[in-house]
């Protein structure tokens, strides 16, 4: 929604003119002829007119004003460039930000920089230290995507340029927390979908479900810190057609744990172990 831009002054010519002679009996009573062949009424319309003209150019700012405006944020304007692409120019001058302090202006900034090499990122703050966590664009079957130290010196030396200067930053790859998940679940028998396509299906999903990009309750990556319940594996696995119900889950080689605890103070993600076994049983 734009803001509605204020009419400074809207009067007409018909009612200054007006204004104008009904000031005339307050401030000269002896002033009686309002015809418009006097001569007092002719310089009256005269200078109404001339008010007119003011108050139009009142409402609206010269280019050389708004040229000067840009310029006071460091936006000149470039030959053959409309005052409207200046002004845009100038207004995402504006909006951006060179400092960054707050944990949002960090991670807004690595977004805005390291779009293409960086796919997810995440800040941490403590009385110290800035701690970011970066995960870096790969491909979709990389089960551990883990950025190079260049490109953590990149991020690093963007940083610290823009932030106070006692700041202290450490940019560093995630921890991954393994997981290796042993299933046996029973097929269900009024399927038609073979049991060889319902493992197969069974393992995708699993894996799909915990990819760090891709993975999670959102499809968005799994999340930092997040822990892996045991309840979600079942109502995962559960949900796909030809599973009937699950016999056995055993989440690195204990058949009751009831989760997989991830570190929250240095966000880890899941790193699924090979081989994941998943097999039929008889119900």
């Amino acid at each position: 929604m734009t803001l509605p831009v204020p009419n400074l002054d809207d009067r007409t010519f018909d009612q200054l003119l007006a204004e104008a002679q009904a000031l005339i009996p307050r401030y000269l009573p002896t002033w009686t002829d309002h015809n418009p062949s006097d001569p007092g009424i002719a310089l009256i319309e005269v200078f109404a007119f001339l008010s007119e003209i003011a108050i139009y150019q009142t409402n609206r700012v010269p280019e050389r004003s708004l040229e000067n405006f840009a310029a006071l944020v460091g936006t000149s304007r470039e030959s053959s460039e409309s005052i409207e692409q200046t002004l845009r120019r100038a207004f995402i001058a504006l909006q951006s930000k060179y400092r960054v302090i707050t944990q949002l202006e960090f991670e807004l900034l690595i977004q805005q920089n390291f779009k293409d090499s960086i796919a997810r990122s995440v800040v941490l703050v403590d009385d110290t230290t800035i701690k970011i966590v970066i995960v870096p664009k790969v491909f979709d079957d990389e089960p551990a995507p883990t950025p190079t130290m260049e490109l953590r010196q990149q991020v690093f030396e963007l940083l610290r340029e823009r932030c106070l200067i006692t700041t202290r930053i450490q940019v560093m790859p995630p921890q991954y927390t393994p997981v290796r998940i042993a299933l046996q679940f029973v097929h269900d028998f009024s399927s038609r979908i073979s049991r060889q396509t319902v493992v197969e299906t069974v393992k995708k999903a699993i894996e799909q479900f915990l990819k760090p990009l891709t993975g999670g309750i959102n499809g968005q990556g799994w999340e930092f810190g997040r822990s892996l319940f045991r309840s979600e594996l079942y109502q995962l696995i559960e949900a796909i057609p030809g599973v009937d119900h699950v016999h056995q889950l055993k989440l690195n080689g204990d058949a009751g744990l009831g989760e997989i605890s991830l570190k929250p103070a240095t966000p880890s993600l899941v790193r699924l172990i090979e081989p994941l076994s998943v097999t039929i049983v008889e119900g």
